[in-house]
């Protein structure tokens, strides 16, 4: 694997072996993003000279958009590549290595206890089953904005409290989130998978689910009436069967572990159905009493 002279970096490596995937802001991506931040500032710099020293004295959302909206976007980008200077993410089978400006951090993925996500629209989760059909991984795909960078982003919670955050600006960031979910699945499934069959409830920020259904602000949905999950413009949705407005709405990014919550519901809906197929069938089988 072909990775930048930099002593840490090689220091881990040499330590832990060559990773399996490796992230970074790229030189090209940097430079375009840190330009692109610049032009902007630059614009709103001039677009409010002229505005305020010579232009009408109406000011509407349009010109909100144009003399506040763009400068504060370029202001953000440029922030957001600051704070991303010389980071490094390396993934290994049993965990995830920072490196930033001389910070060495860990997060083994058995002591990560939370992952949050920006997602701005997903229709479903991905899944991938064993021969069994039992789901050995689940994730959410993301988006990789090319301008709103802070509309993506994922943080990673170790159980002491320490915290990672990588946003879209790191090369195939859809790949590094897609990684996090996957391997903090394989940890994180077993125990919520045999807390729920043991009929707890489980939390998943402002979302509760056990057998019974889910809940949300006291009121229960029941998985037969469960229509869909999804995400759309940042905002978990629960959907209602034969309804049309969500049954719930949260921000997805307030929802600890949205990969472990896709599968658990996955799963519920198909012993849901499961069952109610067994219903039918002994009730088709059984005689009349009529």
């Amino acid at each position: 694997m072909d990775l930048p002279d930099d002593d840490h970096l090689q220091r881990a490596v040499t330590e832990l072996g060559d990773p399996d995937a490796f992230f970074r802001i790229g030189p090209a991506r940097f430079f375009t993003k840190l330009s692109l931040g610049v032009a902007l500032l630059v614009y709103g710099a001039v677009a409010n000279y002229l505005w305020w020293a010579h232009g009408p004295a109406t000011f509407g959302h349009v010109e909100l958009l144009l003399l506040v909206f763009l400068p504060l976007s370029g202001a953000s980008l440029l922030l957001h590549m600051y704070r991303n200077r010389g980071l490094y993410v390396l993934v290994y089978p049993t965990g995830l290595l920072r490196l930033r400006r001389g910070e060495v951090d860990s997060f083994p993925w058995a002591e990560v206890e939370r992952v949050h996500l920006k997602v701005q629209r997903a229709d479903d989760a991905e899944y991938a089953y064993d021969d069994g059909g039992e789901p050995l991984a689940c994730w959410l795909p993301v988006d990789v904005p090319t301008f709103k960078l802070w509309d993506a982003g994922l943080t990673v919670t170790r159980g002491d409290g320490v915290e990672a955050h990588f946003g879209p600006a790191l090369t195939d960031y859809d790949a590094l989130a897609a990684q996090v979910q996957t391997r903090s699945f394989a940890a994180l499934w077993p125990r919520a998978r045999d807390r729920f069959l043991a009929g707890e409830r489980l939390e998943f920020g402002e979302l509760e689910l056990d057998l019974t259904g889910l809940r949300h602000g006291g009121k229960l949905l029941p998985w037969r009436e469960l229509k869909e999950l999804t995400v759309a413009q940042g905002k978990l949705s629960v959907k209602q069967s034969g309804k049309w407005l969500p049954w719930a709405l949260t921000d997805v990014f307030g929802v600890p572990n949205p990969h472990v919550l896709f599968a658990l519901v996955a799963e519920a809906r198909r012993a849901a159905r499961a069952a109610a197929r067994k219903s039918r069938a002994r009730r088709a089988g059984r005689p009349s009493e009529e």
